[in-house]
């Protein structure tokens, strides 16, 4: 009986065996995945200047952008479209990188059937870097206000300003990171021409500049002295001129003028000018004693502007010294050049009255020569003063002659200089009739 149980039993083991045996390969094995996901190129680069890339997506199914960290981009971070269906394209939005670090992002493409992609957004950074709102700055002649100039950047900063710039103002010169603003100022103009300053931003080993430039005042340049003649007696002494003006003005003295002094003043960048100021102001002069028996008369001559100058000519006298009688001195006589047909000299003269002529008087046989036993050649005419040049021209090769220089006075007769010069011309190396020098102006100048 038992072993008829044990043969039906093996026999529908058999029958289960034949029914499972009958089933086809393709209901036995796994299915591999036929979806197709993938960022063409790997990982995103940005660069730090750049705000919007572009990648290529390679798939053949739906998918979507998923589990986006922003890292260091913030909220700047921007990826569009957010999901897609097969071949597309992904745009990456952000803002410049100012910071001198890189910048990272993850996010991951992820099928529906569950494939993934990992991909990382890296910005590089953007070492020193400086931005100014503004390049250039335009004032009027009467400013109207500050100008404000922003300043970006990821460093400190400083601004150089050229020495001696007074007219322009900056709130501050100096900044750090982020971005700072500085109000630019200047001054009301005092000429009626342009000026512009250019000043550079220095940050890190890199700078960037900025110029500022005002207008040049455009109504019309006046100009008034509150005297025309102004008197001195013999003493001397100190007086004031008003000066009624819109802009800046000097005032000078013929430097032939010895006796009449302006006062110092300074101008705006601080340098010392004599005679110097703008608009209306006040023009300071100092005489010194007159210690002659003549009087005397300069001029003090009052510029303005530059385009159309304005002028102001002011006439100074000075009382003479009744006490004091007329004088009259000649310094010492040089020698400067002798050549073997030509010599040239130097001599000064200082006289109370106004001179008659000057000149040289010169000899081959007396050695003190005068106007009387002497050639005579006259070099100048009038004055009260002089540092003379003369010339003595034609003059025999190989031969010694005997100068003195002279000053013939109106009342004073003539005065001689204190010392006589002794000259040898030389013998001539070129061919008879060639002089030594054919160009006297080509001779050597003191």
């Amino acid at each position: 009986m038992k072993t008829k149980n044990i043969v039906a039993i093996l026999a529908m083991l058999t029958v289960v065996a034949g029914v499972v045996g009958c089933k086809s390969d393709d209901e036995t094995m796994a299915k591999p995945a036929k979806e197709r996901l993938r960022v063409l190129g790997g990982d995103i680069e940005i660069r730090s200047s750049d705000e919007t890339t572009t990648v290529t997506v390679s798939a053949d199914c739906h998918w979507r952008v998923m589990n986006l960290d922003a890292g260091d981009f913030g909220s700047s971070l921007t990826i569009q479209p957010r999901e897609g269906l097969g071949d597309g394209i992904l745009v990456v939005g952000t803002d410049q990188n100012t910071t001198k670090i890189d910048r990272t992002a993850t996010f991951t493409l992820v099928s529906d059937g569950g494939l993934q992609q990992k991909v990382t957004i890296r910005q590089t950074g953007s070492g020193d870097g400086m931005n100014l709102s503004k390049g250039a700055f335009t004032f009027g002649a009467v400013p109207e206000g500050a100008q404000l100039l922003t300043i970006t950047s990821n460093t400190n900063w400083t601004i150089q300003t050229p020495a001696g710039i007074s007219w322009l103002h900056l709130d501050k010169t100096t900044g750090s990171s982020g971005a700072e603003v500085v109000q630019i100022s200047v001054d009301n103009a005092v000429t009626d021409i342009p000026r512009a300053v250019t000043l550079a931003v220095i940050y890190g080993s890199k700078s960037v500049e900025f110029t500022v430039t005002q207008e040049g005042i455009t109504d019309e340049i006046y100009l008034r002295a509150s005297e025309e003649l102004s008197r001195f007696d013999s003493h001397g002494g100190s007086h004031i001129i008003g000066i009624e003006g819109n802009a800046e003005w000097q005032a000078y003295i013929p430097s032939s003028c010895t006796w009449l002094h302006l006062e110092e003043g300074h101008d705006p960048m601080g340098n010392i000018r004599m005679g110097y100021g703008i608009g209306n102001g006040e023009l300071h002069l100092r005489c010194d004693a007159n210690n002659t028996n003549r009087d005397r008369l300069t001029a003090v001559i009052v510029v303005s502007g530059s385009r159309n100058p304005k002028q102001v000519v002011i006439l100074v006298e000075q009382a003479a010294n009744g006490s004091q009688q007329a004088s009259l001195t000649v310094g010492d006589l040089t020698s400067l050049y002798v050549g073997n047909n030509y010599a040239e000299f130097r001599f000064s003269f200082v006289s109370d009255e106004e001179v008659a002529d000057y000149g040289l008087v010169y000899s081959t046989t007396e050695q003190m020569p005068t106007r009387e036993n002497a050639e005579v050649v006259t070099v100048g005419q009038g004055g009260f003063s002089g540092n003379v040049m003369a010339m003595l021209e034609n003059l025999q090769e190989s031969t010694t002659y005997y100068v003195r220089a002279y000053v013939l006075g109106t009342t004073l007769g003539c005065v001689y200089s204190p010392n006589v010069v002794t000259i040898t011309t030389s013998a001539s190396s070129h061919e008879p009739g060639e002089s030594d020098n054919p160009d006297p102006t080509l001779a050597p100048r003191w």
